[in-house]
C-alpha cells in the first residue's frame, strides 16, 4: 500500500525517520539474552537448555516473594496456619512502601487473599502481613526463608527481608531462582491460581497482574516479576506445552519491555529446541557454540554504553535507593 494512504500527513522523509525510530526501539531478536543473567531448563527432562552468567549474584527484588509464599505454604502444610485464617494488618505492614496491595492498619483479610496480593500486585505490605501472621515477626520469617533456601540448594542466595525491597547483602542467582521455582511449583501446584490471576481487588482498588505474560503467552503457568535499581528487571517465567514444562529465569533486563520480550524469546526457543529434540536452545536463540560457552563460564557483566547527556542529572545513591523503595515493583 502506498505510503501516502497509510500516513497521509507524513512526507516520505518523515515516514522513513519514523520507521527507523520504530525499528531501532525493537528488542534484539537474535543473540544472547539482553540481560545480566539468564537460565532455561526443560523440567520434564531436567536438562539445562541455555545459561548465561547463571551464577552471577544479583538482588532478587520481588522474586523474593516466591520464597516467602513457599515458607507460608509450608506452614499451612504443617497445619500451623490455614488459608482461611483472618489476618489483622499491623501498622508495620500497612506502612511498607514500594509496590502495594493497599493495606491499611486494622484491615482484616484471609491469608488466601494476602497470597493474591503478593503474587498479583507484588504487595510488599501483604508480604509483611503474611510474615507476621505465620512467624510472629518479619525477622523470624526471614530466618525460615534462609533455612528453606539452604535446603533447596540455593548456595549463592541470602535474604534479608520478606519482600525484596533494597537491602544490603540480599542476593540471588538465576540458577538459584530456577531451583526455587522448580521446587515451589512441584510441591504446591495450587499456586497457579495465585500467579495466573488477572487482577486482585482490595478496598475498591483493582491491581492488574504485574506479570505481562499472564494471559498472553500460550501455556504460561507462572510465575513472578521484580525490579530494583541495583538489579534491573527480573522475571521467572514458566510454561507447559506438548508435555514439556520449561522454566526461564532472567535477571537484570534493562526495562520492562525488553524483559517481557526476552522471556518470550527464551521460552519459545526452548520449546522449539525440545520439539526438534535438541539438547540446547542456542541455535534457536542465534547464539554460536563458542559464544554460548563464554556466556556459560562468565560471571561478570558490562552494561551497554549509553550516550552521554549534555546536561546529566545528578542523583545521590540515597535518592536512588529511595526511588527503588517507592516505585512499584514491575
Amino acid at each position: 500500500m502506498p505510503i501516502p494512504r497509510l500516513f497521509p500527513r507524513l512526507r516520505p522523509a518523515a515516514f522513513l525517520a519514523l520507521l527507523f525510530c520504530l525499528l531501532y526501539a525493537l528488542p534484539v531478536l537474535a543473540g544472547p539474552i539482553n540481560a545480566k543473567s539468564a537460565i532455561l531448563m526443560d523440567v520434564t527432562t531436567g536438562r539445562i537448555l541455555y545459561e548465561q552468567r547463571a551464577d552471577m549474584r544479583i538482588p532478587p527484588a520481588s522474586l523474593t516473594k516466591v520464597l516467602s509464599m513457599y515458607v507460608a505454604l509450608n506452614a499451612i502444610s504443617d497445619k500451623k496456619v490455614d488459608y482461611n485464617n483472618k489476618v489483622k494488618v499491623s501498622a508495620t505492614a500497612a506502612r511498607t512502601g514500594g509496590s502495594r496491595l493497599g493495606l491499611k492498619k486494622g484491615d482484616v483479610l484471609t491469608l488466601d487473599k494476602l497470597f493474591y496480593g503478593m503474587a498479583v500486585a507484588s504487595g510488599n505490605d501483604a508480604s509483611v502481613a503474611v510474615a507476621e501472621h505465620v512467624a510472629g515477626s518479619s525477622s523470624a520469617f526471614v530466618t525460615r526463608m534462609n533455612a528453606l533456601a539452604r535446603r533447596l540448594g540455593m548456595k549463592n542466595s541470602r535474604f534479608v527481608n520478606v519482600h525484596g525491597l533494597p537491602a544490603k547483602g540480599q542476593v540471588t542467582t538465576a540458577r538459584d531462582m530456577l531451583k526455587l521455582a522448580r521446587a515451589y511449583q512441584a510441591h504446591y501446584p495450587i499456586v497457579r491460581r495465585y500467579h495466573l490471576a488477572r487482577s486482585v481487588t482490595h478496598n475498591g482498588h483493582t491491581e492488574p497482574n504485574h506479570n505481562p505474560l499472564v494471559g498472553s503467552y500460550s501455556g504460561l503457568d507462572g510465575l513472578k516479576t521484580g525490579w530494583v535499581t541495583a538489579a534491573g528487571y527480573n522475571i521467572i517465567a514458566t510454561a507447559r506445552r506438548n508435555g514439556h514444562k520449561l522454566i526461564a529465569v532472567i535477571l537484570g533486563a534493562p526495562n520492562t519491555s525488553v524483559r517481557s520480550a526476552e522471556a518470550r524469546r527464551l521460552l519459545s526457543a526452548g520449546f522449539s529446541a525440545v520439539a526438534k529434540k535438541r539438547t540446547t536452545a542456542i541455535a534457536e536463540l542465534g547464539v554460536s557454540k563458542k559464544q554460548a560457552e563464554q556466556l556459560k563460564k562468565s560471571s561478570s557483566y558490562t552494561a551497554p554504553q549509553k550516550k552521554k547527556s549534555k546536561t546529566p542529572a545528578k542523583k545521590s545513591a540515597a535518592a536512588d535507593q529511595r526511588k527503588s523503595s517507592q516505585k512499584k515493583t514491575r
